[in-house]
């Protein structure tokens, strides 16, 4: 082929690229702007990781200077984790917000690198929108002892202890983090509650998590912080220890504190701090709660009790009721859809059967007024055959005491690992009353698990109990 022939075949074939590149030049900078935006949204969680946005300012000086003129809009950040240069990140870009995000896995771990960069970017605490740190006790310890700047940008904070807790200083950001959305505190406990919460009126969600014996935040003070966080949503209290308690019966005649956007209660402790709580406050629009009580002799649940019944929209119709080699816990439905989510869940975590049989009769006791609504329970065990010391282990009454709260029950269901210990306990003797009594509104359905002939006879005293009853085959996990 000739050289003019070819040079002219060449430039042919550049020009339509050539002709593309021009065009971009054409378009507005406004319009630039939009489809940027587009970008960023479209991208979707990609665009916050680190320097995703890079792409765009690295293409040339015009697309750099409008992508860094709209940090704002672009949500322009820097984000410090595993293996960042954060030195270097930060000493030469502009001052954008800075996203602090060690969250370690298999992949990875703490550095001596990452600890010096974490410290140097909490420097800058002025600029941090994010701050996510799960580390070791030695490492959360040194990283939150420089956390003692106020932070006014600040909108989550988690931290995390893997090991044994960490008490943060007392002058922990300043003790003021105006613009705070969210906190959350595992194994790594607050001094005091104030003045940080006395100052954090913007909160969604606050957990307080693993709180030491050494550190105890009583329910008033707690009340007290958080009546001033009118947009709370999601509240965690979790306690380590069952020292030191408050009073067992708390003042009858306390004003509650109204908590009008509260959506989800967690606890973890002695049932007295429950009570003492539950018994100061009101939660008219409270969608779930899950409480975790520690094992003890006996539950005092009568502001629970109460509580429970100024809720409105708790109305439970159906009850779940499982037992395990850990723990036993009643799950509370206020709809009988599958998949409906939870309104309420009582569990109380123990190894011995018979404890939580009792555990879960005195729960149901107290609750009695709240479960005359049920209408279908289930009784289960999870964890494969009933263990062979705790068989026979439970006395006969705690079974029917469990049973006596559920008056108005339809339909029953039973997992033939309880089938044998459930029949047994509802075979009528000498000196008891019809069987009858204990459920008298079976009336629709009984659900057996799949169980030996030997287990269903025990479970005849029931199903004669119920003359109209369907006597149905289920297998229960």
């Amino acid at each position: 082929m000739e050289p003019g022939k070819e040079s002219e075949r060449n430039h042919a074939t550049a020009e339509p690229e050539q002709t593309q590149l021009s065009g971009m030049d054409k378009v507005p900078d406004d319009v630039l702007l939009e489809v940027f935006d587009h970008y960023r949204l479209a991208s979707g969680y990609d665009w916050s990781r680190p320097r995703r946005w890079y792409r765009l300012v690295h293409v040339c000086r015009r697309w750099r200077l409008i992508v860094l003129a709209s940090s704002l809009r672009l949500n322009l950040q820097l984000r410090c984790t595993f293996g960042t240069q954060v030195e270097d990140m930060i000493t030469h870009s502009p001052p954008f917000p800075l996203v602090l995000k060690y969250e370690p896995h298999h992949h990875n771990t703490w550095t001596t690198q990452d600890e010096e960069g974490t410290l140097f970017a909490l420097q800058h605490l002025e600029r941090a929108h994010e701050i996510i740190l799960i580390a070791p006790e030695h490492i959360l310890t040194r990283l939150t002892s420089s956390m003692t700047e106020a932070a006014p940008l600040l909108k989550y904070l988690e931290l995390r202890s893997q090991t044994k807790e960490v008490v943060l200083p007392g002058n922990f950001l300043g003790g003021a983090a105006s613009q705070i959305q969210h906190m959350k505190l595992a194994g790594a406990a607050l001094r005091t509650l104030e003045p940080l919460l006395s100052h954090t009126t913007t909160l969604l969600t606050l957990a307080l998590e693993r709180i030491p014996s050494s550190v105890y935040v009583s329910p008033e003070n707690l009340i007290e912080r958080i009546r001033s966080m009118p947009q709370l949503r999601t509240l965690s209290i979790s306690f380590l220890s069952t020292t030191p308690r408050p009073p067992l019966h708390p003042p009858s005649h306390i004003q509650r504190v109204e908590l009008p956007m509260l959506r989800r209660l967690e606890y973890r402790g002695v049932s007295a701090y429950l009570e003492a709580f539950l018994a100061r406050i009101q939660i008219p629009r409270l969608n779930y709660i899950y409480a975790t009580l520690f094992n003890q002799l006996t539950f005092s649940m009568w502001h629970t009790s109460e509580f429970f019944r100024s809720v409105e929209s708790f109305k439970p119709l159906r009850a779940r009721m499982e037992f395990s080699k850990t723990s036993a816990h009643i799950i509370l439905t206020a709809q009988p859809q599958p998949y409906q989510f939870v309104d309420a869940t009582l569990r109380v975590p123990c190894t011995c059967f018979d404890f939580q049989v009792s555990a879960m009769s005195q729960i149901c006791s107290a609750l009695h007024e709240t479960l005359h609504l049920v209408e279908g329970l289930t009784l289960t065990f999870h964890g494969g055959e009933l263990p062979e010391e705790w068989q026979n282990e439970v006395d006969l009454t705690l079974w029917r005491d469990l049973l006596s709260p559920f008056q108005c029950v339809k339909t029953l269901g039973v997992s033939a690992t309880l089938g044998t210990e459930l029949g047994r306990a509802l075979e009528p003797g000498e000196e008891d009353g019809p069987v009858a009594e204990l459920l008298p509104e079976l009336l629709s359905s009984l659900y057996v698990g799949k169980m030996s002939a030997c287990s269903r006879l025990h479970m005849l005293p029931l199903i004669h109990s119920s003359m109209y009853a369907t006597v149905l085959v289920a297998q229960f996990k």
